[in-house]
């Protein structure tokens, strides 16, 4: 095995990766299902739905322990999960019917969710097992500045397109041109995977209660666990309407829409490095608590201001939302992993996944039975997640004076 050549292997297939998440999830596969014409609370649960079915990474752990992390059988689950989401295309052309589209849409977005956290875990846990322990920060800022790079070309791409195809009364072909390249990304990607390397991994045989209880009684990882359960929480309140609230309440259109996605990954592309930097020394009250800070920004703005404001404000609040997205980046990718006992590192993250999930699974909830369809209400969502984040900033604050103080 040729370490760097490997290495530019999994670099190559993250960034891809990576990119195609960001392109067929929150951005514009939002505005497929609102030309679909889903209701808002689909599409806040479509917003966490990814998070949502981290539960099941619980399950993922015990599985491949024993089955041995096969290669064949990770890279069909993730071939499923890639022809799952360009599915969806299919979904205006069997039916008119709202109700008929909104199972399909959740149907194929469930086993998109599904296949994709299963997958998850065995990815991250090659990639992490063949690249040096040096090397990790590097990486995780190159692969977040290519793959936000690529994110950028498309976005500005897509946006042109689809506001000439729905000028011209033909916005479903627009989509998709979007579903399509989608699906040459995927098969590129999982080319490359199927050359990749798959690094011996030395993992223990782990039964769901110990996959539970180990990472669970492990007192260092509890502050991983909060603060991973906190973040979810405010950043999906925050978010799960964002889309819906900027094309059906805002009513931009989709170039300005491809704008703002370009500055949120130009955002986090160029300040990768900079986080990369500030994780080095493995202190992530240097991570934390300036994310907190910038996305209660965020948050406060979308909150104080009208909806005419809100146009000409919404690159500066995209600009900030990348910032912080890149910083909680550097703590997802490094600190879990490198937090969790030896040989058990595939039953820390899954935990920590599930756990994530299990306080996402709440949104939907308040969503159905508190939340009903309108701006201000969508409103709440922004009040509800800076508290969050306050509490998340407490937590660390409150943390890192105790650590200091001993």
């Amino acid at each position: 095995m040729k370490y760097k050549k490997e290495y530019k292997k999994y670099l190559i297939s993250s960034t891809l990766d990576t990119a195609n998440n960001r392109i067929a999830s929150a951005s514009f596969i939002t505005a497929f299902a609102i030309y679909l014409g889903l209701s808002d609370l689909v599409l806040g649960i479509y917003a966490v739905l990814d998070t949502m079915t981290n539960v099941i990474q619980v399950f993922a752990a015990p599985l491949f322990s024993k089955i041995g992390q096969s290669k064949k059988i990770v890279l069909t689950n993730y071939s499923i999960y890639r022809i799952s989401s360009v599915s969806m295309a299919f979904i205006p052309f069997i039916s008119n019917d709202i109700g008929i589209r909104t199972i399909l849409f959740l149907i194929l977005a469930t086993i998109y969710a599904v296949t994709g956290e299963m997958g998850y875990i065995t990815f991250v846990n090659w990639r992490m097992t063949l690249i040096n322990k040096e090397d990790r920060t590097a990486f995780a800022a190159k692969r977040n500045f290519l793959k936000n790079t690529l994110v950028l070309s498309f976005s500005l791409i897509m946006g042109i397109v689809l506001d000439r195809f729905t000028a011209s009364g033909y916005e479903l072909y627009g989509f998709i041109i979007l579903f399509v390249i989608v699906f040459i990304i995927a098969f590129i990607d999982i080319a490359i995977r199927i050359k990749t390397y798959k690094p011996e991994i030395i993992q223990e045989k782990i039964s769901i209660k110990d996959n539970i209880i180990i990472p669970a009684k492990d007192k260092k990882f509890r502050s991983v666990l909060i603060t991973g359960g906190l973040n979810r929480f405010a950043y999906g309140i925050g978010t799960m309407y964002l889309n819906v609230f900027l094309l059906r309440y805002l009513k931009i259109n989709y170039l300005y829409y491809s704008v703002l996605n370009i500055l949120v990954n130009l955002s986090e592309a160029f300040s990768s490095k900079y986080w990369g930097k500030k994780s080095e020394s493995r202190n992530w009250s240097k991570i934390i608590l300036p994310m907190c800070v910038i996305f209660i920004i965020v948050f406060v703005i979308l909150l104080s201001f009208n909806n005419e404001q809100l146009l000409y404000l919404l690159p500066i609040i995209y600009i900030l939302i990348g910032f912080g997205n890149a910083s909680y980046e550097m703590f997802d990718h490094i600190a879990i992993y490198e937090t969790a006992k030896d040989k058990f590192q595939t039953s820390y993250v899954t935990f920590e996944r599930f756990i994530e999930g299990i306080v996402t699974m709440i949104l939907p909830i308040l969503s159905y039975t508190i939340f009903k369809e309108s701006n201000d209400v969508i409103k709440v969502t922004f009040i509800i997640a800076i508290f969050s984040y306050i509490a998340l900033f407490v937590y660390y604050k409150l943390k890192k004076d105790k650590l200091m103080n001993r």
